[in-house]
């Protein structure tokens, strides 16, 4: 990809949408009027048949505090079963129209409820034995095919139960004959096509870094690394199924580089670029970015910091940033859960599959919700629901679900 060539167009773009600013804001619809007062942050740059969005940084200054109705339908408030054998921990969740599926720890298998909480049963157990698995990765929940789709860590198969919890015939990820795992990996599972679509880590000697195959482990198309990572579980690879095409981006934790956001071409067997950020000059930071229907949202950070004596650092002063696909406006960003009383809507940036969800411990919720009510300017019927909602929560309780399908496109603008 000739980055220099798209930057210079994109330069050029940004600029002529900023000379437009002021024209348009008067004729602006009332999806759009939320996005008034920030600057245009990126350009589409179209070549070859494809558009590229390209962000600039250095336009990414003013802050947004956006509500969480505008990025989901509603908000529904599911509460898990009390048993024993139902508690949960604030972990990874996926939902499908009647069921929830969580991935508890590395020590409880994962756990199926219906959608209102019912506790189901559990799906495999953990174990080193036939059907068992310790380190799961991404997950699939597959409702109408009936299938719960796991990969393990450093995986060469998928391991399958169907939704009353019978282990099913694995899905092989690598031929018997190779002698390379997958690092951290993600995939989708295409009930209605029959087919797989796996992304890795583009390590040292990995043949492929992205493939297509059919449920019985054959390869139905294949790409070779575009690049080559160093062999650390730094690194990351990020996959977020929230739109129809099969999305994922690259970490690389040591080299200072921009990256990007790809789209797969089935039909053509390629990469499709189509977001990445421009830094003007000087060390690029370590950023990271994901798509939702809507827009793009990623993190920038500012610096890293030594954490012990063995060379373990974090990163530090994340800079969370928005933009939006359709006016290419964008700045940094909160969002506030306008369902709940105007407080952060936590684990927004892990939308995945098409949902916003958050599980929460009880006595977490409940003091949300009461610090909620100590505001004056709350609607009665919001206050109202806070306060019925603050009411109920027992101190034994099971973890609290806050869902909410994630707006398309059409939906909001």
């Amino acid at each position: 990809m000739r980055t220099h060539f798209f930057w210079v167009l994109a330069t050029l773009i940004i600029t002529a949408c900023n000379n437009k600013q002021k024209e348009n804001d008067n004729t602006a619809s009332d999806d759009s009027k939320i996005w008034n007062e920030l600057p245009t942050v990126a350009a589409e740059v179209k070549t070859n048949g494809t558009t590229l969005m390209v962000c600039d940084w250095t336009a990414v200054k003013d802050s947004i505090h956006l509500p969480l109705s505008y990025f989901i339908e509603d908000l529904e408030i599911v509460k898990l079963d009390n048993k024993d054998e139902a508690l949960v921990r604030n972990s990874s969740v996926t939902v499908s129209d009647n069921y929830i599926l969580i991935h508890c720890s590395q020590n409880i298998p994962f756990k199926l409820f219906d959608r209102k909480g019912k506790f189901l049963r559990n799906i495999g157990s953990v174990g080193n034995g036939p059907g068992e698995y310790t380190q799961v990765g991404p997950f699939q929940l597959d409702e109408k095919h009936d299938r719960i789709y796991l990969m393990p860590w450093n995986a060469t198969k998928l391991i399958t139960y169907n939704l009353n919890g019978e282990l099913q015939k694995n899905i092989p990820l690598i031929d018997e004959a190779e002698k390379w795992m997958l690092p951290k990996s993600v995939f989708y599972a295409d009930g209605d096509k029959g087919r797989i679509t796996v992304a890795t880590l583009p390590w040292k000697n990995n043949p492929r870094m992205i493939w297509v195959q059919d449920l019985e482990g054959n390869r139905l198309a294949e790409l070779s690394p575009i690049t080559e990572m160093k062999p650390d579980y730094s690194n990351d690879i990020y996959h977020n199924n929230n739109t129809e095409a099969f999305d994922f981006s690259f970490l690389d934790f040591h080299i200072e580089k921009a990256d990007t956001l790809y789209h797969y071409d089935y039909a053509q067997n390629k990469l499709q670029p189509t977001f990445t950020i421009h830094f003007s000059g000087g060390k690029i930071p370590i950023h990271w970015q994901y798509e939702y229907p809507t827009c793009f949202i990623g993190t920038v950070v500012g610096k890293m910091e030594q954490t012990d004596n063995h060379g373990g650092s974090e990163t530090r002063e994340h800079r969370n940033f928005i933009v939006d696909k359709k006016t290419l406006k964008g700045g940094l960003y909160k969002v506030h859960n306008d369902f709940l009383g105007g407080g952060d809507a936590f684990w927004f940036a892990s939308c995945r599959n098409g949902y916003y969800i958050r599980n929460v411990d009880p006595g977490v919720l409940k003091k949300e919700l009461e610090t909620a009510l100590k505001t004056t300017n709350l609607l009665p019927e919001i206050r109202e629901k806070v306060n019925t909602l603050a009411s109920s929560i027992q101190e034994n309780d099971n973890n609290y679900l806050l869902i909410g399908r994630m707006k398309q496109m059409n939906d909001n603008h």
